[in-house]
């Protein structure tokens, strides 16, 4: 039989692990709005983007949303939402939301996320006239970056169908554990024919060491080199590194942060470019939707630009690439005139654009 101290350490550590894990959802209600909210100050949730879609409207603080494929799944057409954990691991165990169609709108809505590239479907639901609730199971564990998910409507009957979203839920559980490691900085730059790569981190509790990997089309990385952690440190830790042999054209970095228990971590991905011409920003539509700038950059990478209004306020976007030199810019920017404007190696270039607003 077990003992009293048996049985006290049992019930201690039961306890522990309960209370070393705290559920969270993160909830979008579009109540005028595509922004996002956690109940939980660990997990951040960004606002719910369209890309190759339109808003048609708020209606009943649902959002409305034309301009679907009337064909199969069109990977260019999605609406999209992340979660990202705040110096802790979290876990992702279901996706839900309510949704009906206009009577030309697309039967049928899927899944996917940024685990797998975005290649393969969570699930598939049909959509009808009549509200329905979908809800798919994810089984994405301890994850320690930004889950990213697009929600994809198609077979439509008329590209001017609606589908209608309401109250979009994400549930999972935060590992109230802190990370070995909390990156502050890391950014990389050209100097002549190379390119110099730079990171900090606030403290470390356990490093064993970074890899910086490099790639040219963000699905294939390769290790360039490997560099010691401080390991154990409440202080403030710089590291750097010199790639003197980039490739032409993008080049895409990113690091592999290694404990001495054999778990990692990827930080964000960064960009530089590395060529020769002259540096120039292209539109392939203007006027265009400000959640679907298409956007040819030479000698830029996104990073280096920023988006202004006339009177000058900068105005937040995001993106993603296309491949080549092409690039999806997006923001939440009203309509009206911008400029994108970038700077290379002391020259100015810039492009006027008319964005429509969502």
């Amino acid at each position: 039989m077990m003992g009293l101290l048996g049985r006290i350490l049992f019930f201690s550590l039961v306890a522990l692990s309960v209370q070393a894990q705290a559920p969270f959802a993160a909830s979008w209600n579009f109540d005028g709005n595509n922004g996002g909210s956690t109940n939980n100050a660990n997990v951040s949730a960004s606002s719910a983007g369209l890309t190759g879609i339109n808003l048609a409207g708020y209606p009943s603080n649902a959002i409305s949303i034309r301009l679907w494929t009337t064909g199969g799944l069109n990977t260019g057409k999605y609406v999209e939402f992340s979660v990202t954990p705040q110096n802790y691991r979290f876990s992702i165990t279901s996706v839900s939301f309510e949704c009906n169609r206009s009577a030309q709108g697309p039967t049928q809505v899927a899944l996917r996320s940024n685990q797998d590239g975005f290649s393969n479907n969570i699930g598939t639901a049909s959509v009808s006239e009549s509200t329905s609730n979908p809800d798919f199971s994810v089984a994405f564990t301890e994850l320690e970056n930004t889950v990213t998910f697009r929600l994809y409507g198609y077979a439509a009957g008329d590209d001017l169908g609606t589908l209608r979203i309401d109250n979009l839920r994400l549930n999972g559980t935060v590992l109230l554990v802190p990370l070995p490691v909390e990156l502050i900085s890391f950014k990389a730059q050209r100097l002549a024919q190379n390119i110099e790569i730079h990171w900090q981190t606030a403290w470390e509790k356990n490093s064993d060491f970074f890899d910086v990997q490099r790639s040219h089309n963000l699905h294939e990385f390769s290790t360039l080199h490997t560099q010691n952690a401080a390991g154990d440190t409440r202080a403030l830790s710089r590291y750097h590194y010199i790639d003197e042999s980039p490739l032409l054209g993008v080049n895409y970095y990113r690091l592999r942060q290694v404990d001495r228990d054999g778990k990692f971590v990827y930080s964000k991905i960064i960009a530089v470019y590395f060529g020769e011409g002259s540096p120039h920003i292209s539109f392939y539509q203007n006027p265009t939707s400000s959640s679907n700038i298409r956007v040819r950059l030479l000698r830029f990478v996104p990073s280096d630009l920023r988006l202004v209004s006339l009177n000058g306020q900068s105005m937040a976007f995001e993106w993603q690439p296309l491949g080549g030199d092409d690039y999806i810019f997006k923001t939440i920017a009203p309509a009206g005139w911008y400029w994108i404007v970038g700077y290379y190696e002391g020259q100015r270039v810039s492009q006027k654009i008319w964005l429509s607003g969502l």
